[in-house]
């Protein structure tokens, strides 16, 4: 029985991969797999892809119809554990933890400046992060203190001015991650908790004109905080062959009030208003495997929405997802899985004046209840 439950959360990464496809909670993409360090072997390697396709349509915009404006986009997330010895494992690991994209073509962008009219933005932040753990014997189980460093980069880019010019930004911020867990593995029992430190970003970049007469690289740049979080994990082995799996994580969203950013050729200060509260997003799951072979899990998620009327953040969302596990030798596996979200109506009910603060205008931007699909493809191997 115990080497049977013990490895029934093979299958759980993948089912709860997708549960966060809609950002409610934000800006929220992957997470970094440092799950990876629990894996038994003295060398262990874990890649995945994960494919997000959201349905959002905006249906009123100062009293003007639109359109979908939410592009699809992938998640990729990669790890490598590698034991140094007896009680102590290290984990190299690269996700983009988080990411947004927007495409406003023929409207104005209300949270920004009505003097610039935006048709496309987007942003991604990669992450490159070393995790390591030390483990103590205690009793039955261990305890394992973790702790690493990560460097996040940011990328923007917006074309504004009826799409005549664009904006370029980009920075690089530093960050550390503190945890703690204890596992019992004859149980298949662990409790994780994780903490991770907010970056600021103080990007630099160019504005470009993309029509003629152009204007070269003048100066621009670009302030903001990404969060900080708190993530709580436990699963357990419930029966031969079945465990219980759940998370709470708490995001600190209200530090990410306004993006505000400047370009020297239009020497006007410019926001993006956000004004969010702090998301929480919660998750419970079953898993079962079924032999030494394959197993199954499947997941609901609640994730909060973080809006306060400055965008359409303010919904929450509601998802579900399933994983398999194949597991054809003891050193290889392929994980899949497959989730939807399910989100209700919104609407923004500021706007900003011409110098960028917030202005009531209620019913200004409205959407339509959505979805969004996600599909994850993984494998790992290990010596």
């Amino acid at each position: 029985m115990a080497h049977t439950i013990k490895n029934i959360a093979v299958a759980l990464v993948t089912a709860t991969a997708i549960a966060g496809t809609a950002h409610a909670g934000g800006f929220d993409r992957g997470t970094a797999d440092t799950d990876i360090l629990y894996e038994d072997g003295d060398f262990v390697s874990r890649s995945s892809f994960t494919y997000v396709s959201p349905t959002l349509n905006i249906t009123t915009f100062g009293g003007a119809s639109t359109g979908e404006v939410a592009p699809d986009y992938v998640i990729p997330n990669f790890a490598m554990k590698v034991q140094a010895t007896d009680n102590v494992a290290c984990a190299g690991t690269y996700t983009t933890p988080f990411g947004g994209s927007t495409d406003y073509t023929g409207t104005t962008l209300g949270t920004d400046s009505d003097a610039l009219a935006t048709t496309q933005q987007e942003f991604v932040t990669n992450e490159l992060g070393l995790t390591c753990a030390y483990q103590i014997d205690a009793g039955k189980g261990r305890v394992s203190l973790l702790g690493g460093v990560f460097v996040q980069h940011l990328d923007f880019t917006q074309d504004v001015l009826a799409g005549t010019a664009r904006l370029n930004l980009s920075d690089m911020g530093y960050g550390y991650r503190l945890g703690a867990a204890y596992e019992i593995p004859e149980i298949a029992l662990r409790a994780q908790v994780m903490y991770r430190s907010a970056v600021t970003v103080d990007a630099t970049g160019t504005f470009d004109s993309l029509v003629a007469p152009v204007v070269i690289n003048p100066a621009a740049f670009g302030l903001a905080t990404f969060p900080r979080s708190v993530e709580a994990k436990v699963q357990s082995g419930i029966a031969p062959g079945w465990l219980a799996f759940g998370s709470v994580k708490w995001t600190q969203w209200s530090v990410f009030d306004v993006l505000e950013y400047q370009a020297f050729a239009a020497p006007v200060n410019s926001t993006l208003n956000f004004f969010w509260r702090d998301g929480w997003t919660v998750t419970g799951g079953i898993a079962r495997r079924f032999n030494d072979t394959f197993a199954a899990s499947a997941s609901l998620t609640w994730d909060r929405g973080v809006g306060t009327g400055h965008d359409l953040q303010n919904r929450d969302v509601w998802s579900v997802a399933v994983g398999t596990s194949v597991t054809p030798t003891e050193r290889f596996e392929i994980r899949a899985g497959a989730g939807v979200s399910f989100f209700g109506a919104a609407s923004q009910d500021f706007t900003t004046d011409g110098i960028g603060n917030p202005i009531a205008s209620p019913g200004f931007k409205t959407s339509e209840a959505g979805t969004a699909i996600g599909g994850s493809l993984s494998a790992k191997i290990k010596f």
